[in-house]
């Protein structure tokens, strides 16, 4: 069978999306979606031109929006609501936009409604399969945030790759908490969901809001719950769900979640987390299904159809995990022009070794810090603290010292944290070797995230109290 564009698969859709309150089937998004394209195609845009989607509105005009802009050859960008102006510029400039179109549009943008109540001519579908459909971005954390193009069909292919792993069908249902502008939205619920006509709930919630996960998760009885890490730990602090008995995958973007993060999620959701490992460069590039808890508590599983994956050899036996294939992006995108990945793959940062066909995440090449010298890994820290008694909301970032360099600092949410800093340190003296040991406790009412909960590794913000180790 031919490689279709999204759009083809959402007109051929038997699905549903349940956004906003509102239950819409993948015709009413494609019917209204129509009158999109034509204002969009009046506005001049043309394929290959970028538009950028704020998510400020109605979820539904939101996904009809970005329909129409595939309808017209276009590529679309989703920009979070709320999202700083310098932000904003910065996607503008890297996407080379030619329209933003929000829900209150300012000058030289268009709005949602306008676009969805135009009354011109129906127009042609101008896409096809290799043309590019979505920009997406990098959160920033470790740097500035890039921006990363996908055509129609590599993200056909890691979505039905991805579908097929988990063997979707129209039986399904598919809930995410999180915004629309986040890559894992679309391309591991939205899309899999409508390609395997199956009911997709869309929570949309973001930073504080996501505490409301639970009752939208009451209300969905989902098959299928995605998230990240940040989602699953506010989900298991809260009381148990009232119905996950028809939860079959609880999926995570990320690394194997710390062990004492894992039981939480188990034991509150009755089914176990999995990790997937995705890039936004590459999509979904592994999901677990295995049905051994060793395995689901040590490895991201095996790498999906369409992706082929690398190691370069690299230090303690690990190497430097290298992803290409037919389902990767097709480069990076700066001042609207693509730049292809050097050799067709990407070169990430993340260390791992692969254990009877399955990938284990060991490490990150910027995670790991001198100290006086030697070596501390952080993301090891922050498996050692997940196991922290009176420890809440916290996050382990960096922080400039005199005498030292760069050393660990240990922020932590007051409302959430019962254990007082000394505690906190003589927990981490007990296990860490004393570099390792965090240089300060900075208690924080509220610890700034990004949509996907990470923080910025030089993140350690403002100080209220604390104590020096």
């Amino acid at each position: 069978m031919a490689t279709p564009t999204l759009l083809d698969l959402a007109r051929a859709s038997t699905g549903t999306v349940v956004v906003d309150g509102a239950r819409l089937a993948a015709a009413d998004l494609v019917a209204a979606a129509r009158p999109a394209a034509a204002a969009l195609h009046e506005r001049g845009v043309r394929p290959g031109d970028g538009v950028l989607l704020v998510d400020d509105g109605g979820g539904a005009d939101l996904l009809a929006a970005m329909l129409g802009v595939w309808w017209v050859g276009g590529r679309a960008a989703v920009l979070p609501a709320g999202a700083p102006a310098v932000h904003r510029a910065a996607v503008l400039r890297q996407t080379g936009a030619v329209l933003t179109v929000s829900a209150d549009a300012g000058p030289g943008q268009a709005a949602y409604a306008d676009l969805l109540a135009h009354p011109g001519r129906a127009v042609a579908q101008v896409c096809d399969p290799q043309d590019a459909a979505l920009d997406v971005f990098s959160s920033g954390t470790t740097g500035q945030a890039k921006c990363v193009s996908f055509s129609h069909g590599a993200l056909w292919r890691n979505v039905q790759a991805y579908a097929d792993r988990l063997g979707l069908s129209g039986r399904d249902v598919l809930y995410s908490p999180l915004p629309l502008s986040l890559a894992g939205v679309l391309g591991m619920v939205l899309l899999p969901g409508l390609l395997a006509g199956a009911s997709v709930h869309l929570g949309r919630l973001g930073g504080a809001q996501a505490a409301w996960a639970g009752r939208q998760l009451d209300a969905a009885e989902p098959t299928l719950l995605y998230g990240v890490p940040y989602t699953f730990e506010i989900l298991a602090r809260q009381r148990a769900p009232r119905r996950t008995a028809a939860l079959r995958w609880a999926v995570c973007s990320s690394a194997p979640l710390p062990a004492a993060t894992f039981d939480r999620v188990h034991a509150h959701l009755g089914v176990p987390p999995r990790s997937s490992y995705c890039l936004v460069e590459a999509g979904t590039v592994t999901v677990n299904t295995s049905a051994d808890l060793d395995e689901l508590r040590h490895t991201v599983g095996g790498v999906l159809d369409g992706v082929e994956l690398t190691l370069e050899p690299a230090a303690d036996g690990a190497g430097r995990i290298v992803i290409g294939g037919t389902s990767c992006g097709s480069g990076y995108r700066h001042d609207g022009e693509l730049r292809p990945f050097p050799g067709g793959a990407v070169r990430t940062n993340d260390l791992g070794r692969l254990a009877g066909g399955q990938l284990v995440v060991t490490g990150r090449v910027d995670e790991v810090i001198q100290v006086a010298g030697q070596s501390v890994d952080l993301a090891h820290l922050s498996r050692v603290l997940a196991d922290c008694p009176g420890l809440g909301d916290h996050a382990v970032v960096v922080d400039q010292h005199e005498q030292l360099g760069t050393v660990p600092v240990l922020l932590v949410e007051t409302g959430s944290t019962t254990a007082s800093a000394a505690e906190l340190l003589a927990f981490c003296r007990a296990r860490l070797r004393a570099v390792e040991v965090p240089r300060q406790v900075r208690f924080v009412d509220t610890i700034a995230r990004t949509a996907t909960g990470k923080v910025p590794l030089a993140g350690a913000g403002p100080q209220r109290e604390g104590a020096g180790s």
